[in-house]
């Protein structure tokens, strides 16, 4: 007779590696932790997508209904909350004790108690929000919205054949359809419009950023924008020879992109970078996503910006406090053994993350210089203009701050043609 061990289970809503048995069901401590809170709450969500999200490890966060309609159908039992008799509150100051022992129990003989005094601060600092919570709920709206744009897309003629990867080898974090395509100029030119305009909806969740003045959100905006567009298809890579787009469309590392047969600005110069600085180290380290959106955060949330103002640089600085706390919580919780050597590794990924924009901005620059494509009047603003310019002379970037979060808000940015996409 097989004994089968819970442990290896998938948990029945999202299908992430189960802890055991929780209310009734196989589950994973998020999914446990988010009907827990939902019932003890009574939380009412409502869904933006007819009822009908996908609920998967890489997508749980991205409608709360959908997933808290998955956790009943496959059988969690609200009374099984319901006969506990403590709040969330005072079972996190019960378990304390037992996290500082693990903490305790992982020393090795070379640590001190300081070390592992601010080791188990850092665990048991539960007071607040979960902001990698946050930052994933973020994600998963962002992710969400780019597959519905996606799904409405007519894909371009231009695609070439489709290669019949194993399901293993899709992106990381995406849920989108498992062929992948060699990408054409057109199919980069729409994600590279999309993808900006949904990275600022995504900003204006991100504490402080909705509180700064218009002239220190530009320069974020502008200071991040290259970075953004590297570290998002990096991290959807799942390897070192192609980089891995939203669209499920693939650019090899030493393919040029072609412009009406002729080979324009090729991306060479940088596409082997990315893999063996960025990519290359995500996968070694099999990055999660949880740990993908504190380092998108700390990217955004630049304090040393050119141009920010003391009031904004102040706010950013304890922002990224309480990210880099948040982010070595995780990881010490998850991989105690190993936390300190992977949080440095981490952290690493952000020079050469900033090294490669840079050079992602001399390509851009010297394709319009030279006029291999005619670059974009939205890419110019957040790519090419200096961030000390006036900001009044960036119509587009005010639209996109000023318009809903939408990747279709706005149409003067969809309109715009031509667009010299470097990656």
């Amino acid at each position: 007779m097989n004994i089968v061990d819970p442990l290896n289970e998938p948990c029945a809503v999202c299908g992430d590696k189960s802890t055991g048995t929780h209310y009734g069901v196989l589950s994973c401590n998020g999914c446990k932790g988010f009907f827990r809170r939902t019932i003890l709450k009574n939380q009412k969500f409502t869904c933006r997508f007819n009822k009908a999200c996908t609920i998967n490890k890489n997508f749980r966060c991205a409608c709360r209904y959908c997933r808290f309609q998955k956790c009943i159908r496959v059988g969690m039992k609200r009374e099984a909350i319901q006969f506990e008799r403590d709040s969330i509150g005072p079972i996190k100051r019960r378990s304390e004790p037992m996290v500082l022992r693990t903490v305790e129990s992982n020393r090795t003989g070379n640590d001190n108690s300081e070390t592992a005094f601010c080791s188990s601060r850092l665990i048991s600092d539960t007071s607040k929000p979960d902001i990698i919570e946050t930052l994933m709920q973020m994600e998963a709206r962002t992710n969400q919205e780019m597959t519905t744009h996606y799904q409405n897309l007519v894909i371009s003629s231009s695609f070439a054949t489709i290669s019949n990867r194993p399901s293993e080898s899709s992106c990381a974090s995406s849920d989108f359809s498992q062929s992948h395509k060699s990408c054409s100029v057109e199919d980069l030119n729409e994600l590279s419009r999309t993808t900006l305009v949904l990275m600022v909806d995504w900003a204006k969740s991100l504490e402080p950023f909705p509180g700064l003045i218009i002239d220190d959100k530009i320069i974020l905006l502008k200071n991040y924008a290259p970075q953004h567009l590297i570290l998002v298809p990096a991290f959807r890579s799942p390897d070192a020879t192609s980089a891995c787009l939203f669209s499920n469309a693939d650019v090899n590392r030493n393919e040029g992109i072609k412009f009406g047969g002729l080979s324009a600005f090729k991306t060479s110069n940088i596409m082997p970078r990315v893999m063996d600085e960025i990519v290359w180290p995500m996968r070694h380290l099999q990055m999660r996503e949880e740990e993908f959106v504190c380092l998108k955060a700390l990217a955004f949330l630049h304090p040393e910006a050119k141009g920010l103002s003391a009031s904004a640089q102040t706010a950013l600085r304890e922002a990224r406090n309480r990210i880099l706390k948040a982010l070595y919580r995780y990881i010490l919780t998850h991989t105690p053994e190993e936390a300190p050597t992977r949080y440095g590794n981490i952290l690493l990924l952000a020079p050469a993350l900033k090294a490669l924009a840079q050079v992602l901005i001399e390509n851009m620059t010297l394709t319009k210089f030279f006029g291999f494509a005619e670059v974009d009047s939205l890419l110019s603003e957040f790519i090419l203009d200096s961030p000390t310019d006036e900001v009044t002379t960036r119509p587009l970037l005010r639209s996109a701050l000023r318009s809903a979060p939408s990747a279709t808000a706005c149409p003067d940015i969809d309109a715009q043609q031509h667009v010299m996409t470097i990656l």
